[in-house]
């Protein structure tokens, strides 16, 4: 029992009727609320007037139409609905009756099966070494050679640092 609401009703219906209820209790609150604003928004308009109580009694008759007839006629079912699988729907005891005891119990859990072990790792193999030269520094070419600038600018930067 939610103690949260001011008036609790006890109701011995199946669930979808339940969901009804309140469907219809739903669509009568934004009907009603929606032509209170209309009203006050133009004063020349009927609050209670013909087309909205048409409306109101069309709209809350579709709603039952469709809890009484459509959702018993079809179903639609998804592995990922709700992200709920493998789960059985058992149905609600009546709120007169229902105590702790009577609930029903929810199904056990399959523990899923350990997942497969890994082939054993195989040994690495060793990563060859690369030879590596180093490079040739020294180098026989005059400084003052024309074929060698850049060595002759190296050299004088060089001279002058020291």
């Amino acid at each position: 029992m939610n103690n949260n609401t001011f008036f609790n009703f006890k109701l011995d219906l199946e669930p979808n009727l339940v969901d009804m209820i309140y469907d219809m209790l739903r669509m009568s609150t934004i009907q009603l609320v929606t032509q209170i604003m209309f009203y006050m928004n133009n004063s020349s308009l009927s609050l209670f007037s013909e087309t909205f109580i048409k409306t109101f009694v069309f709209i809350n008759f579709g709603v039952a139409v469709y809890y009484l007839v459509i959702r018993k006629l079809f179903s639609f079912v998804s592995d990922d609905y709700l992200r709920v699988t493998d789960n059985v729907y058992t149905k609600t005891p009546p709120m007169d009756r229902a105590t702790p005891r009577d609930l029903p119990k929810a199904p056990q859990k399959v523990s899923p099966s350990p997942p497969p072990v890994p082939p054993p790792a195989q040994p690495k193999q060793p990563i060859p070494k690369q030879v590596v030269t180093p490079p040739n520094n020294s180098t026989n070419t005059p400084v003052n050679s024309p074929n060698t600038t850049t060595n002759s600018n190296l050299s004088s930067i060089q001279n002058n640092n020291i």
